[in-house]
């Protein structure tokens, strides 16, 4: 039997001409031809190479694009305007509240006493609003000026739709309650509002988000 040997320079040359892209490259698809999924309920970027995930596949919905984090910053941030405003209001209402029951203060304190009361009134109405602004509009519409703003909105993961109020209110309070972490204070609502930098589920998701359930999506075309 006569055994043939190939040239290895023949063998060199029948290499494909063009090898694969290196590890941990990725360029990300466009919504019409997003790839299939990479990990359960995320699709995209998402467990490559441990990048955060571009795309979130909704149960009925496809392919649903995530917010970025520049988006999530700024609608942040319009939304704190929004709420400085409606605080200075208040505050405006229940300073001139206490100085008009000083200016008709008979001597017996009943007016100075009642002003208090509405300061205190109007302070608590104060945070209410602030709560409420944020719980309710997440909960019913799944944002906020802000978020409307952006283009951008809280869902819930399972169905795509607005997560509801009582999700809306856990989502909020929990910023709060990382505030109130020994020696850190603030610095625990910021690590709270920038937590999805580093979350390793490709979702996006903050602390708020997982406590919640929710994923925040772009509404962009």
């Amino acid at each position: 039997m006569n055994q043939q040997f190939q040239d290895p320079n023949q063998l060199q040359d029948a290499q494909p001409a063009s090898s694969p892209a290196p590890a941990g490259h990725y360029s990300a698809p466009s919504p019409a031809a997003v790839p299939a999924a990479s990990a359960p309920g995320v699709v995209g970027v998402g467990s490559v190479a441990g990048q955060v995930a571009e795309y979130i596949e909704i149960p009925g919905k496809g392919a649903v694009k995530m917010a970025s984090m520049t988006q999530r910053l700024i609608a942040r941030i319009l939304d704190g305007v929004v709420l400085s405003i409606v605080i200075l209001v208040v505050m405006v209402v229940a300073i001139a509240i206490v100085a008009g029951a000083a200016s008709v203060d008979d001597g017996s304190g009943g007016a100075a006493g009642l002003g208090i009361l509405g300061f205190l009134g109007l302070t608590t109405l104060g945070v209410v609003l602030v709560y409420a602004y944020e719980a309710v509009m997440i909960g019913f519409w799944g944002a906020t000026v802000g978020k409307m703003a952006l283009k951008v909105k809280v869902v819930k993961p399972r169905n795509g739709e607005a997560p509801g109020i009582g999700s809306g209110i856990v989502r909020f309070l929990i910023p709060g309650l990382c505030a109130l972490i020994p020696f850190i204070g603030w610095l625990g609502t910021v690590a709270c509002y920038i937590s999805p930098t580093f979350d390793n589920s490709g979702r996006r998701q903050g602390w708020h988000d997982k406590v919640a359930n929710t994923v925040v999506v772009s509404t962009a075309p």
